[in-house]
């Protein structure tokens, strides 16, 4: 049986109790393949885990898997300890293979590093996640000038925050310079990945989400779901666009008065501690009156997800750049109608007019246009869009499909090794 490493970029949710922390609800793609992997039984998979406190670091084996630790200092440099503490681990695990989840973190060009001297570097494949050397272009989203650089009380400002995505882009770039394998799941991931390093082997292959998503795909009824109610996964940072949503909510009330947008993730617009980013949406939503038509709902784990995609009208991703949003994959496979911005590999994922609605990003005016469409439902659009996008997307992130490639990649990578 061959043997993997796995270098996970953040603890997976059903290890979260080993070390005394909250589950993560992010990066559910990597425990839906780690399922369907398990189902399999052709590999021996470890997992590596960045810690961000010294004390929780420890080993051990949980859920048939061994599991191995590293002290993460930053995710946007690594230093030589780093890598040594990577090499260790390599020596434990001794994996065939080593497979990265992400190349937008520091510790994945660390790995690299350590693969490199332990003569593993052949033996490597990441999976591109997001892609901070070109998101770094789009992090400003036309936020004014003067919200940039404004200063928060033990907040980063947005100029901050942007350089620490150029530092990521940089070990980034150095993480893909240094692969021979790499897999992506978009034209857009595999024209970057290919701009960086012309000859890297790229490999397409899927995602696979967590299994609740695939035991609800279809249920989005138009005759059950909230009227005039809009969902958004996230609205924490200036790339996922939440600004723009708001710009084009005037629009939609003066047809659509009872709207009401619901976003998933923490309140950052209601706390004490402001961040910049903040302060721009506060006075968009004071600009405009819209403060009671803006509910923010915390962070939901993957059955609360789905009761908001039920509950919807339309899901909105209004990012100013995205590889392939993973709510977008959730919503379409569970059937709401969808808009999304057309950046990065978004076009992979639905077409206009047949699964959903795609806009240019810096065009509020067009978003509010596509939201009222939907709420028109003018010759069943809505019902349209459903059955469409979860034929779409039940083809897209089928899970046999998907843990096939992966077995199949795995195999085609060790068998040139070997």
């Amino acid at each position: 049986m061959e043997h993997i490493l796995w270098l996970s970029c953040i603890v997976l949710p059903d290890y979260a109790q080993e070390f005394g922390i909250s589950r993560n609800s992010r990066a559910g793609w990597i425990s839906g393949m780690l399922a369907e992997l398990d189902r399999k039984k052709d590999f021996q998979i470890d997992l590596c885990f960045p810690i961000y406190d010294s004390f929780r670091m420890k080993d051990g084996k949980c859920n048939g898997h061994r599991y191995y630790t590293f002290h993460c200092k930053s995710i946007e440099t690594y230093d030589e300890e780093m890598i040594e503490e990577l090499e260790h681990i390599l020596e434990s695990s001794n994996p065939d293979l080593v497979h990265i989840w992400g190349v937008e973190f520091s510790f994945a060009a660390a790995m690299l590093h350590a693969c490199h001297r332990k003569g593993l570097l052949n033996h490597a494949v990441a999976s591109i996640q997001g892609l901070t050397s070109n998101y770094v272009r789009h992090f400003y989203a036309d936020i004014p000038e003067k919200y940039r650089n404004m200063q928060c009380a033990n907040a980063r400002t947005i100029e901050q925050d942007c350089a620490a995505y150029e530092r990521r882009g940089r070990c980034e770039i150095e993480a893909i310079g240094m692969l021979r394998h790499i897999m992506g799941r978009t034209d857009w991931d595999q024209a970057i990945a290919l701009a960086i390093n012309p000859d890297i082997h790229y490999y397409f292959c899927d995602e696979i989400l967590r299994p609740v998503f695939y035991e609800n795909a279809g249920r989005w009824n138009y005759g059950r779901c909230q009227k005039y109610r809009i969902f958004l996964s996230q609205a924490g940072y200036s790339v996922k666009g939440f600004h723009y949503l708001l710009q084009a909510l005037p629009v939609v009330l003066k047809k659509y008065p009872n709207t009401h947008v619901y976003v998933a993730g923490k309140n950052i617009i209601d706390t004490e501690e402001k961040i910049p980013y903040a302060c721009y949406l506060n006075e968009l939503l004071d600009e405009n009156n819209l403060r009671e038509h803006v509910i923010f709902i915390g962070n939901q784990d993957a059955e609360q997800m789905i009761t908001q995609y039920l509950q919807a009208n339309v899901f909105v991703s209004a990012s100013s750049i995205e590889n392939s949003c993973n709510s977008l994959n959730e919503a379409m496979l569970i059937g709401v109608p969808s808009i999304a911005s057309y950046v990065g590999g978004t076009n992979n994922r639905l077409t206009t007019e047949i699964e959903g609605f795609l806009y240019p990003h810096d065009e509020p005016v067009l978003l509010a246009f596509y939201i009222c469409k939907i709420f028109q439902n003018e010759n069943q659009l809505c019902d349209h869009l459903s059955v469409n996008a979860v034929r779409k997307m039940s083809s897209l992130i089928d899970r046999e499909v998907n843990v096939n490639r992966m077995r199949e990649i795995y195999k085609k990578i060790i068998a040139d090794i070997i």
